[in-house]
C-alpha cells in the first residue's frame, strides 16, 4: 500500500488501553482496503498507543516522534525517490519542537508526540484531502485517519448527532469541525490540533486570501498565470510513464491538467473517462477531442443503471460518514478502470472552478445580484408574477418562483439557498423531536461564518473561499480521496497546489468571471492548450443521470425508493414518511427534479445500517446476555 493509503488510530493519555481495544486488530474492523494489509500496534513512547495499517510508518522509538501520511509533489523525481517528506516533518518536531509545514504543498496529515507522551499535535493540509478526526475520551485523546476507528474503539458511545445529520440534509456530506458521531469531531482544512494533556487547542497554519494586489497590464497578468499553472502542473508529473493518468471528463480543469501532462512526456499519457448512455449526460465525445488533441492513450467505461446499484453498498462502506453526493459512483468507476489498468496515481482537476472562477453558480450568482439591484419596479414586478403562480406546481411555475425568491436574498444566504433541502422543508419534512434538536437556519449559519470569516473584499471571492472550504475540502476531495482508496489508487490535486490557490488570490474578481464569462482570465492562459470545443463546452463534470433512472421506474428507482420508504427508515424517526412519499411523487410528476434529495436521503438510511445497527445490536446482545457487566472504562 502507498504512504497515501494507509490508516492510523492513536490513543494518547492512558497507561495502557482498554482491553476492549484489543479487537482492532483485526483488518475487518478498518476501513476497506484495496490490498491487503497487516494491523500493527505500538507503544512508541509511555502512555502514546499507536494502530497503523498500510505505509503507515512511526518515526521514534522511545523518544519523541510522530507518524504521517503524506504525498508531496514532485512525485516522480529523484529527489521524491531519496527524500520522505514525513521525516522531515518528525525531524523538526524532534529538533524544535515545533510543526514545519511552511513547504508543504501536497497531500498530507501527520500526528506528532513528546517523549512524556503528555503533548501532541495533529494536522491536516490545507483542503483536508488527508482528514484527522479526534475525540477527547476520559482523561485522554483519540486521533484516527477515519472516524469509524474512533467508533470502533469503543471508547465513544456510538450516538448520531442530529446537528450533523441535519447539515448533511442541505449539503449532502457532514461539514467540519462536525462529525455524524457525538463527541468527535474532524479538523477543517488547513488546521492543526495542539493537546497539552488535558485541553485541545485548534490554529489555522495555512488558509486562502484575495489581497487583489496584482495590478500588471492584463497581457502579464495572462503570462504570469499560464506559467503558474504550467509549473505547478508539472510539479505533479510523474516519472513513471505507466503507472499513472488523468481523470477528463472533457472540461476545462481535466482537459487543461491532461494536456500540460502530455507535453511533458515523450510517452502517452493514460487519461480515464466516464459515459453514460442517457442523453445530456454523456460527456465521452468531449473526451474524445481531449485525447485525441494531445494524444493521449484513452480508457472509458460507461456506467450503467445497474452498475450504480451494484457500486451503492460498496461506497457507503468507503465512506466513514453519510455522504450523499451520487457522483461519487462515476468517479469509483474511474478510479477501478484506472487500477484495471495498473495505475496507481491519478491527477484530478479538482479546485480549477473554485479559483479560476469556472462554477456555473458565479454567473448565475450575476443575474441574480442584477435582479436583486435592480430598480424598485422590477423587483415588484418579479415579485407579482412569483405570486400568481403560488398555487402552480410545475416545472416552469417552480423555476420562476425559485428564481424570484432567491433574488431577493442577500449573500451568502441566495447561494446557500440552492443546497437547503432541509431548511427548505423545514416543518413538512423533520419530526418533532428533530426539529426541537436544531434550528432552521443552522445549516445556514455553517455559510454565514465561513463567508464572514473570508479576507476578500470582491463577493465573488467571498463566495469562492465559501467553496474552497466547503464544496471542495468537505465534498469532491472527500468524494474523489474515497472512492479512489477503495480502488487502491492514489489522486493528486494540482489546482489545490497552495502556490497556485495563493497566486490566483492575488488576481482581480473580474479575472474570474467578467460579465456572464466564467474563467475569464484561465481560458485566455490556456488559450493555445486547450482546443476550442473544450473551451467553449458547457460545464457538466462527473454527473449522473440519477433523475432518469428514477422517472423511468427500473433497478436504481426500485433500490432507492425501497429503501427510504422502508419501515427500518421510518423508525429512526427522522422524518413525516408522507412527505418522503410525495417527494418521490413529485419527482415522477416532472414537478421538481428531487433525485439529488432521495439518493440522499437512501444513503443516509444504508450508513445506519453499515455503521450504527451492528453496534447497537452487539450492545443490545450483550446487556441481554450480561445484565450486570460493567461499562468498558479507559484504564488511568
Amino acid at each position: 500500500m502507498s504512504a497515501i493509503l494507509g490508516d492510523f488510530l492513536v490513543l494518547i493519555g492512558p497507561e495502557r488501553p482498554p482491553a476492549g481495544m484489543a479487537d482492532l486488530s483485526d483488518p475487518a474492523l478498518w476501513p476497506p482496503a484495496a490490498s491487503d494489509s497487516p494491523v500493527r500496534q505500538a507503544m512508541p513512547v509511555p502512555h502514546v498507543h499507536v494502530w497503523v495499517r498500510g505505509d503507515t510508518r512511526i518515526i521514534g522509538d522511545g523518544t519523541a516522534g510522530g507518524l504521517g501520511l503524506a504525498l508531496e509533489p514532485p512525485r516522480g523525481s529523484a529527489r521524491a525517490a531519496a527524500i520522505d517528506p514525513r521525516d522531515a516533518v518528525v525531524a523538526a518536531w524532534v529538533r524544535d519542537g515545533r510543526f514545519a509545514h511552511q513547504h508543504l504543498n501536497g497531500r498530507y496529515s501527520y500526528v506528532l508526540w513528546s517523549v512524556d507522551g503528555k503533548r501532541a499535535l495533529a494536522c491536516t493540509d490545507a483542503f483536508r484531502t488527508c482528514p484527522v478526526f479526534h475525540a477527547q475520551v476520559g482523561a485522554g485523546l483519540l486521533i484516527a485517519s477515519d472516524l469509524r476507528l474512533i467508533l470502533r474503539s469503543g471508547l465513544l458511545a456510538p450516538r448520531v448527532s442530529l446537528q450533523a445529520v441535519y447539515q448533511y440534509l442541505n449539503f449532502s456530506y457532514v461539514p467540519a469541525p462536525l462529525t455524524v458521531i457525538e463527541g468527535a469531531a474532524k479538523l477543517p482544512a488547513g488546521t492543526c490540533l495542539e493537546w497539552n494533556g488535558a485541553r485541545v487547542q485548534l490554529r489555522r497554519q495555512w488558509d486562502a486570501r484575495y489581497p487583489e494586489d496584482m495590478a500588471a497590464p492584463q497581457a502579464q497578468r495572462i503570462e504570469q498565470l499560464r506559467e503558474t499553472i504550467l509549473h505547478t502542473v508539472r510539479d505533479y508529473r510523474s516519472a513513471d510513464a505507466q503507472g499513472w493518468g488523468t481523470f477528463l471528463s472533457g472540461g476545462t480543469d481535466s482537459s487543461s491538467i491532461s494536456g500540460i501532462l502530455s507535453q511533458a512526456h515523450d510517452a502517452p499519457v493514460n487519461s480515464f473517462s466516464i459515459g453514460f448512455q442517457e442523453d445530456g449526460y454523456d460527456e465521452l465525445p468531449y473526451s474524445r477531442i481531449a485525447s485525441q488533441h494531445f494524444g493521449l492513450k484513452a480508457h472509458e467505461y460507461r456506467v450503467s443503471e445497474d452498475d450504480a446499484v451494484a457500486a451503492l453498498p460498496k461506497l457507503v462502506g468507503a465512506y466513514d460518514e453519510p455522504f450523499g453526493n451520487s457522483s461519487a459512483i462515476p468517479t469509483f468507476y474511474c478510479t477501478t478502470l484506472a487500477a484495471q489498468n495498473g495505475v496507481t496515481l491519478m491527477v484530478a482537476g479538482d479546485g480549477g472552478d473554485e479559483i479560476f472562477g469556472g462554477n456555473e453558480r458565479y454567473r448565475k450568482d450575476q443575474i441574480f445580484h442584477r435582479f436583486h439591484t435592480a430598480p424598485v419596479s422590477v423587483r415588484a414586478l418579479g415579485k407579482t408574477l412569483a405570486g400568481a403562480l403560488k398555487g402552480v406546481d410545475s416545472r416552469f411555475a417552480n423555476r420562476i418562483k425559485n428564481f424570484v425568491h432567491r433574488a431577493t436574498l442577500p449573500n451568502p444566504d441566495r447561494f446557500y439557498s440552492d443546497d437547503a433541502f432541509a431548511s427548505k422543508h423545514f416543518e413538512a419534512m423533520l419530526s418533532p423531536a428533530f426539529r426541537a434538536a436544531v434550528r432552521a437556519d443552522d445549516a445556514l449559519d455553517v455559510q454565514r461564518r465561513i463567508y464572514a470569516d473570508a479576507q476578500a473584499h470582491a463577493e465573488l471571492h467571498r463566495l469562492m473561499y465559501l467553496d474552497l472550504k466547503m464544496t471542495i475540502a468537505d465534498n469532491d476531495v472527500v468524494k474523489v480521496t474515497r472512492a479512489a482508496k477503495l480502488a487502491g489508487v492514489e489522486v493528486a490535486f494540482p489546482y489545490l497546489d497552495r502556490r497556485l490557490v495563493d497566486f490566483t488570490g492575488r488576481l482581480p474578481a473580474s479575472d474570474k468571471v467578467r460579465g456572464l464569462d466564467k474563467r475569464h482570465l484561465f481560458k485566455l492562459a490556456m488559450n493555445d492548450i486547450l482546443p476550442e470545443a473544450i473551451r467553449k463546452k458547457k460545464k457538466q463534470g462527473f454527473g449522473l443521470p440519477t433523475s432518469v433512472w428514477l422517472q423511468r421506474g427500473g433497478s436504481y428507482a426500485k433500490l432507492l425508493t425501497g429503501i427510504v420508504l422502508s419501515d427500518r427508515a421510518a423508525a429512526r424517526g427522522y422524518f413525516n414518511p408522507d412527505f418522503i412519499r410525495g417527494l418521490i411523487e413529485r419527482h415522477q410528476s416532472g414537478a421538481w427534479d428531487h433525485a439529488a434529495d432521495i439518493h440522499m436521503l437512501a444513503v443516509l438510511e444504508l450508513w445506519h445500517r453499515e455503521y450504527i445497527d451492528p453496534i447497537t445490536e452487539r450492545q443490545n446482545t450483550a446487556t441481554v446476555l450480561q445484565p450486570q457487566a460493567a461499562p468498558r472504562a479507559m484504564a488511568a
